[in-house]
């Protein structure tokens, strides 16, 4: 059962609700793919925003080949510079990462998590209860 979108969300916040899922990144190297088991987050009004996010990945990288999961935070379909996060290496593991930034936005813009894999091994982004993948918005200031 997923809780409804609308269950973590305030006059100045806003936090995608947890859910379980499995999101196998299949692009070829560095393409970005949208995690869209993670809701998109729209800002109801404008001005600075506190935005994070923590993204649970999987990779099944070798002793011989090493796999990299790199996660993000896009607005209106680009991405937000400062939001990547880097995770794997030369073995099978589980990280989870993130980044914390200020971020001016408008009414209606949508941020939305993004991931992409480098290296040819096994890649995902996974949330369940062991380790939640999430977003969350808060406002800070009407501008800079």
């Amino acid at each position: 059962m997923t809780t409804p979108a609308s269950y973590r969300q305030g006059s100045t916040w806003l936090q995608t609700s947890p859910v379980g899922f499995n999101h196998d990144l299949t692009g070829t190297d560095r393409a970005d793919e949208r995690i869209s088991e993670v809701p998109e987050l729209k800002i109801p009004h404008a001005g600075v925003w506190e935005i994070s996010y923590h993204a649970r990945s999987y990779t099944g990288g070798t002793s011989a080949a090493s796999e990299l999961v790199r996660t993000a935070l896009f607005k209106n379909g680009s991405l937000i510079p400062g939001t990547e996060a880097l995770t794997g290496g030369n073995e099978v593991m589980q990280t989870t990462a993130g980044q914390t930034i200020l971020e001016k936005f408008d009414v209606n813009d949508v941020i939305t998590l993004h991931a992409y894999r480098i290296g040819t091994n096994p890649a995902s982004v996974i949330s369940n209860g062991d380790g939640r993948t999430g977003v969350m918005a808060h406002w800070v200031s009407p501008g800079f």
